[in-house]
């Protein structure tokens, strides 16, 4: 007798497998979210690719959230600049710019995200703020500049500055377009 999954027991296996030690497991379990996932596996995802030494299982994991289509992904992305590694929270940032996915009620988020961070998340975030397109929120737009501005009067100068500082001019482009 054939016993079908529920939505919701595919889920859970997937999330289960893609903990699994064993490469093939994963790697089919990465395969299955592809078809039968959703924007609860993408945690997990970012998990495994934590967790994992292996190329081919961080490749396949770059290469689905590089191709994310639903919006309701952008939370567990967004959380994940906030709970990740650098290598994580590239992978986030990078995967908003690929998707092509709405970021404006985040953008405050991403230039937290680039100011903590690395050099390269704040070029990710660069990417991502460039490529917006409004309608804006003002509070978000005035959060961004605030962080922006409290970075500027702690930090001597450095190439991650400099990268901060064409986000800071790209923000304030955006500001004085919503007076």
């Amino acid at each position: 007798m054939n016993q079908t999954k529920n939505p919701g027991q595919v889920l859970a296996q997937i999330m289960i497998d893609l903990g699994s030690e064993k490469e093939n497991v994963v790697l089919k379990a990465i395969k299955k979210a592809r078809t039968k996932g959703n924007e609860q596996i993408i945690p997990a995802l970012f998990n495994t690719y934590r967790n994992t030494k292996t190329n081919r299982i961080k490749d396949e994991i770059t290469s689905i959230l590089s191709e994310l289509k639903s919006t309701e992904t952008i939370e567990p992305l967004i959380e994940e600049l906030n709970i990740g590694n650098e290598a994580s929270r590239c992978l986030a940032l990078t995967s908003i710019w690929s998707s092509g996915l709405n970021a404006n009620e985040y953008i405050d988020e991403i230039i937290q995200a680039a100011v903590n961070g690395s050099f390269l998340e704040a070029f990710e975030a660069l990417t991502i703020i460039e490529n917006l397109d409004p309608p804006f929120e003002e509070e978000v737009i005035l959060n961004s500049q605030i962080i922006l501005k409290t970075y500027f009067s702690n930090q001597e100068k450095s190439e991650k500055s400099e990268i901060l500082r064409n986000i800071t001019t790209v923000i304030n482009g955006i500001n004085s377009n919503l007076q």
